[in-house]
């Protein structure tokens, strides 16, 4: 298999469709993805957060990752997270995902999403990931989530990648991209590392910050779970990929006001993203359940105004 550069543009960070008994809901799952996959660039499974990745089993990950590309077919890349609670778990994972897709004959794209720091420490960073890289023929994409890290009980001295280790990490060939989390300062000096690889994707992962100073590869969006057309639009333009049929003038008013409206989406479902959103598709039936693994409490005036404003405003 070719490894080929990450894709520039739109990730959906998708949200994990379960039933009630807390299995995969596989009807609403190809519901929800063919809502979104006209518009998306690449999407994201079993995140750790918006796919309730920490909260699946391993059986539910093999579950989720066996029916996405059933219907997916090829059609657009996926990344999949493969953290686990240590560096042995992460392998045990990845290696079952591998003949996951080895014995389907899957022809897709694929990246392994990796939160290096979710399981070790910035230490012999480099040494793992050659090791790592060596036991599959996909390529990775690494997640820098300080959030994330300090979520873990045990006391980091670190919760993002070191500056000159991510330099070095840029040198193994099959990591092909960075989805970050942080200030700009810190991307800024990413972004600076990887100057060498001009392949190499440095990927938004805060909405806010995309819809202020939108990075060159694109963004990893929880809102286009809901409003995939819109994050499409303002994405597309934000990068420079403009149709060129369109009146340029009217074009950039038109996404002015999509960036506010989804600035606007954004206040409504981030208290509380997974339930709010997953209440959202089921008001749209999109998906059978607003089943979640563990979240934190419900916001139910949120959840009641998500879809008011999406019924309001017309979004799809």
């Amino acid at each position: 298999m070719e490894v080929n550069k990450a894709p520039k543009g739109l990730i959906v960070d998708l949200i994990t469709p379960l039933d009630d008994k807390g299995d995969i809901d596989n009807d609403g799952l190809v519901s929800l993805l063919k809502k979104v996959l006209p518009h998306a660039d690449a999407i994201l499974l079993a995140s750790p957060k918006m796919g309730e990745g920490s909260g699946l089993s391993l059986n539910l990950k093999t579950d989720l990752l066996k029916n996405a590309t059933t219907f997916i077919q090829g059609r657009i890349p996926i990344f999949f997270w493969i953290s686990g609670g240590s560096a042995e778990n992460t392998e045990k994972t990845l290696a079952l995902l591998e003949d996951l897709l080895t014995s389907s004959n899957y022809k897709g794209e694929v990246f392994w999403l990796d939160s290096p720091l979710y399981y070790h420490s910035n230490r012999g960073l480099y040494d793992h990931y050659q090791d790592l890289t060596l036991n599959t023929k996909y390529p990775f994409v690494l997640y820098n989530d300080p959030g994330l890290i300090n979520l873990l009980e045990r006391p980091l001295k670190r919760c993002n990648i070191r500056t000159n280790i991510l330099k070095n990490l840029a040198e193994i060939g099959k990591i092909k991209a960075l989805i970050f989390r942080g200030s700009l300062t810190r991307v800024n000096s990413y972004q600076k590392a990887v100057n060498r690889r001009p392949d190499f994707r440095v990927y938004d992962g805060d909405e806010d910050r995309f819809l202020e100073y939108p990075s060159m590869s694109g963004v990893l969006s929880i809102g286009a779970n809901i409003a995939p057309r819109i994050w499409s639009n303002v994405t597309r333009a934000s990068l420079g990929l403009l149709e060129e049929d369109r009146e340029k003038r009217d074009y950039l008013n038109q996404i002015w006001e999509m960036g506010r409206l989804l600035k606007d989406l954004r206040q409504i479902y981030i208290p509380n993203p997974v339930l709010t959103i997953k209440r959202a598709l089921v008001d749209l039936n999109i998906i059978g359940s607003h089943t979640c693994t563990s979240v934190t409490q419900p916001f139910h005036e949120k959840e009641s105004l998500l879809a008011e404003f999406i019924s309001k405003h017309s979004i799809d």
